[in-house]
């Protein structure tokens, strides 16, 4: 007979394992079902491949010129995903799925952390996990889901540390926050927040907590310098920097619905969460305060855009379902989802973004000395680097504020979670997820497809517009296939030129071209039925037409 206290011992370590057990699920179940490992390039995750495929081949730690960011962390992770098998997109894709499952189970340690019930944790971490943006760029190796997965990490130790009065746990959060910052560099909000608690925080206003995250504040802020001076600064941030002080002297006016759109897609994305406890605080008079400063803000946004923000656009592209048709020539398709669903969700949306805010100033209210003040002081930073940063256009702003989510999960979930309509509402985005996540990876597949049947019938990469993420791998990265004298910085389509090239891998067909192959997919229970073109020039057309390259 196995003794009791044996029994227990096994029942709580299977109560701990499990939530990382059922994440994994999550994973795995997506991956047997999408297949979404394939050995392709994804939006900008071409840029960081090139670093760690260097890497690999010269032993040199080395950043694109066209990456505004320094993920050597990244690089070195995904390397390491490449050592059994050699360098491939898929190596790097299962290393930011690794990742995606870390920060999931370390949000879930912080929820406990802070004392919640384990179902209800659970629940508030699978709002993360079924994001469709953190769900398709999970699947990518953008620098998105590393930088907010080692920033979980990070708050998992300082939450632990804070509770336990381990300073030593403390700084262990710290160097997770250190490889963050070797990912982003918005990861200097973390030591910054912290010692912003420390400060109003009468038990942890010492200099036992205070000299320590000061020095390690210093060090993330000299941290860009010393890039800088190792590294060099890369064309990209060059840009980055004009581009940015040129919109705040001349454009500032669309800070207005940039910002209203970085409500709306943090709103809609946390909606299983936020909108049970609309019922809970519609009555207190500091909602509909909320609700009519975002109306103004909706009101101003229409007269400086012309037109309320598309709920629908962004990195997951609802009505597209994904982002990859986008960055190629032509129109993407017809709309997956009907237009006239914008102005409900606008609506969802705005009441789960004043549900979310009358949550933070309940905690600033509360005081920023308590625990969950951290997590505001945390958000609030990021939020002003989105702002300052101006990374909230409407190609970005859902990619971008998705920082914000984990430290507004764990805001959202102190209270009781009324798990019927949260799960609901994780359902219907989970679904998003998948949709979506297949349709990208078809996407990219067909687009392979498209550049390998010109390049069997021997068209140079030089010859192929295969569009932005295409072109980037294949000649940007990869200089060698440019025509002889063109350089990357110049030369290359949708990527730094505008230059037209004799073959085109398009979402449409497009003036000027004809047909000449085409690739299509079904999407699940629907009639839409997206297609990627191969079309070529028509002053390249052969005396017989009839004849293909």
């Amino acid at each position: 007979m196995i003794p009791s206290h044996t029994q227990a011992a096994a029942l709580s370590l299977l109560k701990t394992l499990a939530p990382g057990a059922v994440l994994l699920f999550i994973y795995s179940s997506a991956i047997f079902l999408l297949h979404p490992l394939p050995n392709l390039p994804f939006h900008d995750d071409w840029t960081y491949a090139w670093s760690v495929e260097h890497f690999l081949n010269t032993g040199e730690l080395q950043v694109l010129d066209w990456s505004v960011h320094y993920p050597f962390v990244q690089i070195l992770w995904g390397a390491l995903f490449c050592l059994p098998f050699g360098f491939s997109f898929s190596a790097l894709r299962v290393s930011t799925v690794v990742l995606a499952w870390v920060g999931a189970v370390a949000l879930y340690g912080t929820l406990r952390e802070l004392g919640r019930a384990r179902s209800e944790t659970l629940i508030a971490t699978v709002v993360l996990v079924a994001n469709p943006v953190f769900f398709v760029l999970g699947f990518s190796f953008m620098t998105d889901v590393p930088f907010v997965s080692f920033a979980s990490v990070a708050f998992f130790f300082i939450t632990r540390g804070l509770f336990r009065k381990s300073p030593s746990q403390i700084y262990l959060g710290c160097i997770f926050a250190a490889c963050a910052l070797f990912i982003r560099q918005i990861a200097v909000a973390i030591p910054v927040s912290l010692l912003l608690y420390f400060l109003f925080t009468p038990s942890h206003r010492s200099w036992r907590y205070l000299l320590p995250t000061s020095g390690i504040c210093l060090l993330f802020f000299l941290s860009p310098i010393l890039i800088a001076q190792i590294f060099g600064v890369t064309s990209a941030s060059k840009s980055l920097t004009t581009w940015v002080i040129d919109f705040w002297l001349h454009r500032y006016t669309q800070a207005v619905p940039g910002l209203l759109r970085i409500f709306i897609h943090t709103g809609l994305a946390l909606f299983p969460l936020s909108m049970p406890i609309v019922a809970s605080v519609y009555r207190r008079p500091l909602f509909w305060v909320v609700v009519a400063a975002l109306s103004i803000l909706t009101a101003c946004s229409m007269l400086i855009a012309g037109e309320i923000p598309n709920v629908q656009d962004g990195m997951w592209q609802l009505n597209t379902l994904g982002r990859e048709r986008h960055l190629l020539q032509g129109s993407p398709a017809r709309d997956f989802l009907p237009p006239w669903l914008n102005p409900p969700l606008f609506v969802l949306s705005l009441f789960s973004s004043a549900v979310v805010i009358v949550k933070v100033v309940d905690v600033i209210l509360a005081g920023i000395g308590n625990p969950l003040g951290l997590f505001v002081l945390y958000g609030s930073i990021q939020f002003a680097l989105i702002m300052v940063l101006w990374f909230f256009g409407p190609w970005g702003s859902d990619r971008y504020s998705m920082v914000l989510f984990p430290p507004l999960i764990v805001i959202l979930a102190n209270g009781q979670i009324k798990a019927k309509v949260a799960l609901a509402g994780i359902t219907v985005l989970f679904a998003l997820s998948m949709l979506v996540t297949w349709n990208e990876t078809q996407t990219s597949r067909a687009i392979a497809q498209g550049v390998a049947w010109l390049r069997a019938r021997n068209i140079p990469f030089a010859s192929i517009d295969a569009g932005y993420v295409f072109n980037g791998w294949n000649l940007y990265a990869h200089s060698e296939n440019l025509p002889p004298g063109a350089i990357p910085g110049s030369d290359v389509p949708l990527v730094t030129s505008a230059e037209k090239k004799p073959y085109v891998v398009a979402a449409s067909p497009i003036a000027g071209y004809r047909v000449i192959h085409e690739y299509s997919w079904a999407i699940p229970l629907t009639s839409f039925k997206p297609k990627v073109y191969v079309v070529e020039q028509l002053s390249q057309l052969p005396k017989n037409k009839d004849q293909l390259p």
